[in-house]
């Protein structure tokens, strides 16, 4: 079994390409949740819903969020009524927020409110919320704090960062799925999401980061970095934020102690020992990572099939 950690853009491109090279049921995902926000109809978690639409086959990876061919009725109703609805949510995506706020109120924790919505979908694959407590990313800017959702989609991701935290971080626990997940793995992928605001929340939590650092040699990362510049997102404007070289190297800095293993694109200018190849470098001041280099930019199926496939190779699970 192995098992990856993700965010809601990169990854799931990746896990497209997993569950076409081995059984969906020999993949548990550790889903960060610090983006997830109550809202009035419901409870959205973002990254969550975008993991498991995309197993199910439903993704709209156009956006890489909501569900293809989801209609709009109620988000314009709201919008002609007056009322600030700023993100952009289908009827279906909708009723997957509604049906999991009733969950929640209705006592049951985050992880087994999503167990019962990905076995609803036919999902095989482990899909486990990082903590069932309550952490929310917090961007502060000239303007005031905002969420992740007010700064990227209602302020257009304009305004200067001047830092980010996640509150609730160091109280939070390991959810029980995410934490056997973890130990029960034969290998972990460290997917290629944004390494701050979607990969920084899983290994703040105390006992994941212990049971991951354990698996060093079985941890490979891939780099969301292609010369200085993100793949997609506002990966550079965040590490910058936290006086993190927005590179390749800021990201192994960041990883250093998680990942015996580092993929970087052929693209990109940083390889362990200055060199382009592949090799074994010092990266960081952690100690020695085994960095690779093979192509991590993931258009077509096919891409994100091979990527699979050479991450697992690496390390030994293929």
């Amino acid at each position: 079994m192995i098992t990856v950690l993700s965010g809601g853009t990169g990854t799931p491109k990746l896990l497209q390409g997993l569950k076409e090279v081995i059984d969906q049921e020999d993949i548990s995902v550790i889903v960060n949740t610090a983006e997830d926000e109550r809202l009035s109809h419901g409870y959205l978690s973002p990254d969550i819903d975008t993991v498991m639409y995309t197993f199910a086959g439903i993704i709209n990876d156009r956006t890489w969020y909501g569900i293809k061919g989801d209609t709009f009725h109620t988000h314009r109703k709201l919008l002609d009524m007056g009322i600030d609805e700023y993100m952009n949510i289908g009827d279906r995506d909708r009723e997957t927020h509604i049906i999991r706020g009733r969950l929640l109120e209705d006592g049951k924790t985050l992880t087994e409110a999503v167990e019962i919505q990905k076995d609803a979908l036919g999902i095989k694959a482990g899909i486990y919320p990082m903590t069932d407590d309550r952490v929310r990313t917090v961007i502060l800017t000239p303007e005031g704090e905002m969420n992740l959702h007010e700064y990227l989609i209602k302020h257009d991701g304009i305004p200067d960062v001047l830092d980010i935290s996640f509150d609730g971080i160091k109280e939070a626990e390991a959810g029980p799925g995410a934490l056997e997940a973890v130990k029960e793995s034969d290998g972990i992928i460290i997917g290629p999401s944004n390494p701050i605001s979607s990969i920084m929340p899983i290994i703040s939590i105390r006992e994941l980061r212990e049971e991951i650092v354990k698996k060093k040699e079985k941890t490979i990362a891939v780099s969301p970095i292609v010369k200085n510049l993100p793949v997609s997102g506002p990966a550079d404007r965040f590490m910058e934020a936290w006086g993190i070289e927005p590179s390749s190297k800021g990201v192994a800095d960041l990883y250093r102690d998680l990942a015996g293993f580092f993929v970087v694109d052929r693209k990109d200018e940083f390889t362990g020992t200055g060199r382009r190849g592949r090799g074994t470098g010092d990266i960081g001041k952690g100690g020695s990572t085994r960095w690779e280099v093979t192509n991590t930019i993931m258009k077509t199926i096919e891409d994100k099939k091979a990527l699979s496939r050479f991450l697992l190779e690496k390390i030994g699970v293929l």
